[in-house]
């Protein structure tokens, strides 16, 4: 699969809306009773706006999701038994997402307009991110070399640290990013060194309100650049054994709460590359194979052949400044679809008891989602289950659609594939 980039229209989700839903009675269902109540006594939390409203929104979204009334007719708004529930509703987030961007301020940059070509992709990527207002994802920023990197003034980056530390993508944060973004190619590339400070920040992270604790960690590096710090230093004699590329790889098995931490490379340089002196497109290759983001069967040796590359390759000279930031954002885009969740824990309130897994059903956009392994929706664990798992083509949906409605309906009876 080619990672060459030209355009793309990956977003990223916000927040979802979990339908504790208490069936009405009917032969089938009979474990419910209109009052909210199971047979056991189990009660859920409610939320009257949800079912005596035309439609209820997910907080902070702004997104609508399908209405669950008495007068509802089997397959209305994908409730899988018909007929009227009465609801119970609790808030659940997408599994998080933590991401730290470096940027190559290198003076090379300056070729081939490739410099404003990423600030102003990386720019209108957070712009994004601010207006997708999605607590399920933190981003951070290091910028080195270029004319605001304060410690190139007694050295190329001499101790690792973050530019711009992960926070929310609120109006502030996206400020600082873009500020950061202001400066001008001119230094070497201390590659490794930066790559460091980036896994100490990303190591050492701890979510703050409004982000999510916990989920997936990601470095993602752009660069046209061969490394000029103790990364070059280690030798090309054997890529795999670089000492950059094996520290991608021991971030990538670096248990929680540090790691384990993905390593995307975003490499912007001529090719076929014939000058590795230059920028080479091995080492990149290595890295991003080694930080576990290579597409499966790519060659990180390759050279020549662009659909079989392991990391995202925007080539400055096959078009305009312009058409060269739609490439950045491109493969930006794909890397964040790439890590956009498809994991929603069950989380209804702590008094709701134990949910019965056999009366679980998800929909996508008011459609039900059989439960299947592999085109559907599974548990995580089904011994002791405690988050759904879209797979096949349901999560290819909520990646693709930053408007996609996910709902995890509980109470009536699980529909599964045929």
């Amino acid at each position: 699969m080619t990672k060459s980039f030209q355009a793309s229209g990956f977003a990223l989700v916000g927040s979802v809306l979990i339908a504790a839903s208490a069936c009405s009675a009917r032969p089938h269902d009979a474990g419910f009773a209109d009052d909210g109540f199971a047979d056991d006594g189990t009660e859920f939390d409610s939320d009257s706006s949800a079912s005596t409203s035309p439609s209820s929104h997910e907080g902070g979204s702004g997104r609508t999701v399908g209405r669950f009334g008495d007068e509802a007719t089997p397959g209305e708004s994908g409730v899988p038994d018909g007929a009227g529930c009465a609801t119970a509703t609790a808030e659940a987030k997408r599994a998080a997402v933590t991401m730290v961007f470096i940027l190559d301020g290198s003076s090379s940059m300056q070729q081939d307009g490739k410099w404003p070509a990423a600030t102003q992709a990386l720019e209108a990527i957070f712009a994004d991110m601010q207006q997708q207002a999605d607590p399920g994802v933190g981003v951070g920023l290091i910028v080195f070399s270029d004319t605001y990197d304060l410690t190139f003034a007694s050295g190329p980056y001499p101790e690792p640290g973050i530019d711009v530390p992960v926070d929310f993508a609120s109006a502030a944060q996206v400020s600082a990013l873009d500020a950061r973004l202001s400066g001008q190619p001119e230094g070497d590339t201390p590659t490794g060194t930066a790559l460091q400070g980036g896994y100490g920040e990303l190591e050492g992270y701890v979510a703050t309100p409004p982000l999510s604790p916990g989920g997936q960690k990601v470095l993602v590096l752009i660069t046209d650049g061969v490394p000029t710090d103790w990364c070059a230093e280690s030798g090309y004699d054997s890529y795999a054994t670089n000492a950059c590329v094996v520290e991608a790889g021991q971030e990538l098995i670096t248990a929680a709460p540090k790691g384990p931490i993905l390593t995307f490379v975003v490499g912007t340089g001529i090719f076929p590359s014939y000058d590795f002196t230059n920028f080479d497109p091995i080492f990149l290759g290595h890295l991003a194979q080694a930080g576990g983001t290579g597409s499966p069967g790519c060659n990180p040796s390759e050279t020549s052949n662009s659909t079989d590359l392991c990391y995202f390759e925007v080539d400055p000279t096959q078009g305009s400044q312009t058409q060269t930031e739609q490439a950045f954002e491109a493969a930006i885009n794909a890397i964040r679809g790439q890590v956009l969740s498809c994991t929603f824990p069950l989380s209804v309130n702590t008094q709701a008891g134990t949910v019965d897994p056999s009366r679980v059903n998800v929909t996508v956009d008011g459609m039900t989602v059989p439960q299947s392994s592999t085109n559907g929706w599974s548990y995580d664990d089904p011994s002791d289950p405690k988050a759904i798992v879209l797979n096949g083509t349901a999560c290819a949906t909520v990646k693709s659609d930053p408007m996609a409605s996910v709902q995890i309906v509980l109470g009536c009876a699980t529909i599964t594939a045929q």
